[in-house]
């Protein structure tokens, strides 16, 4: 679950890209982020070169913002072999300004506002992905007032129940998401805007849902999807099966190789192509998780210890849902290790970490095995990289956490220094 490069001495703290966590942790305070740069290049040559491997048409894959974003990270991840995925406005200038050209950049989002559409088409996006019947209505305007065609795509719900948490099951019959097929609307939606003057239809997108384990869900989606194809008789320049493809925060998850996620997917496509004698549409896949899930790590102080009223030891540390709502939110599993004392023997109680934020729902670990924690050690937590920072908050007026670049033979870059709303302008309305 830790970055490839980490090192667990028998002696020492953990060192991940050769920087020793706990003097990262001394010097920038916790909590702290840090983001292995070695990783976050594997985890894409994995998926590039599997892509590469299993699917003979093009291809592409493309970085969803809404894992991890920032100024200095988005110049990082423009110099890579990836497009991106934005959602908001903020997140689309960012990536302008700081690495991306606009036809690396898909707009996503179920409620566009005026302002994000007009980005996107002054701009030229590589594809706007409309989610209903007024955005289409909306791109049109715009693009009709710029004196421009805008590219879109539909985003298909093609009404699958998929094996994850609710929360974040995106292609359910009860989705906010998208043009359903079951009551006609995808066709309806193809129909439409092929009358559109200022539109091009270039492609089709689903999204089933995140932490998905099975691609069986995919090849069933994509089975729908070119029925509809085949029904309207568009020409698919683009595919796009979403993300969402699983990575492992505990030991006991199953290992989730990407290859079981592009094999099932390219070889239905080119088998769906084949048999309609269609040509093979370019392949764009969304990654977020996988990316950068895997190469951040999230390093805490640990402060008081009890005893739980059931034996188990309760450790306090200085995070918590403030900058990592996955357990508040989802029930989210993860495993931690202490960084001076990885390899140390176990506690014979079960450890539950908790933050320090006052909510009985602060809670990063329901119950782990680690040695007994002491106060001042640090604690790590592995597969911190994705869907933390994106979602952090100022509860209790909690400092958002400077995070690192870790480069090996380098020095830690910071990406976001670490916050202090009591000066914020937001906060004091300055």
């Amino acid at each position: 679950m830790f970055p490839i490069t980490t090192e667990v001495p028998a002696d020492g703290a953990i060192r991940i890209a050769g920087h020793d966590l706990s003097k990262l942790a001394d010097d920038f305070k916790t909590p702290l982020y840090v983001y292995d740069a070695r990783t976050v290049r594997a985890q894409i040559r994995d998926i590039r070169q599997t892509l590469t491997d299993f699917y003979p048409g093009e291809s592409s894959i493309a970085y969803a913002a809404k894992a991890y974003f920032s100024a200095k990270f988005s110049s990082l991840i423009s110099r890579e072999a990836v497009e991106l995925d934005v959602v908001s406005y903020a997140e689309a200038r960012l990536a302008l300004l700081h690495g991306f050209n606009p036809d690396r950049i898909h707009l996503h989002g179920n409620n566009k506002s005026y302002e994000e559409l007009t980005l996107a088409v002054e701009n030229d996006f590589h594809s706007i992905v409309v989610d209903n019947f007024d955005e289409i209505e909306m791109v049109e305007e715009v693009a009709k007032a710029l004196g421009k065609r805008a590219r879109v795509w539909l985003r298909i719900t093609p009404d699958i129940r998929v094996r994850t948490h609710p929360h974040v099951e995106t292609s359910a019959k009860n989705s906010k998401f998208g043009f359903h097929i079951v009551n006609g609307d995808a066709e309806t939606a193809i129909r439409r805007v092929e009358l559109q003057p200022n539109l091009t239809l270039t492609g089709l997108h689903f999204h089933l849902g995140s932490l998905l384990f099975d691609a069986d869900v995919y090849v069933a989606a994509i089975e729908e999807l070119f029925s509809l194809v085949e029904k309207t008789g568009i020409r698919l320049e683009e595919l796009s099966p979403g993300g969402g493809w699983g990575i492992r925060y505990t030991p006991a998850a199953p290992k989730n190789p990407v290859e079981n996620w592009i094999a099932p997917i390219a070889n239905m496509v080119v088998g769906s192509c084949q048999k309609r004698r269609l040509p093979l549409p370019r392949l764009s896949l969304e990654s977020g998780r996988f990316i950068v899930g895997r190469a951040g790590v999230s390093v805490y102080t640990i402060g008081t210890v009890k005893e739980g009223l059931d034996g188990t030891l309760i450790a306090a540390i200085d995070g918590g849902m403030a900058d990592n709502p996955r357990y508040a939110l989802y029930e989210a599993a993860y495993c931690a290790a202490i960084v001076e004392n990885p390899l140390g023997e176990a506690s014979d109680r079960p450890i539950r970490v908790v933050g320090k934020y006052c909510e009985s729902g602060d809670q990063l670990i329901a119950a782990t095995e680690l040695p007994r924690p002491r106060f001042g050690q640090r604690l790590a937590i592995p597969a911190s990289g994705a869907y933390h920072l994106s979602m952090a908050s100022n509860y209790n007026l909690a400092p958002r956490p400077a995070v690192l670049w870790l480069e090996e033979n380098e020095p830690p870059m910071l990406l976001q220094y670490r916050e202090r709303p009591e000066i914020s302008s937001w906060w004091l309305a300055d």
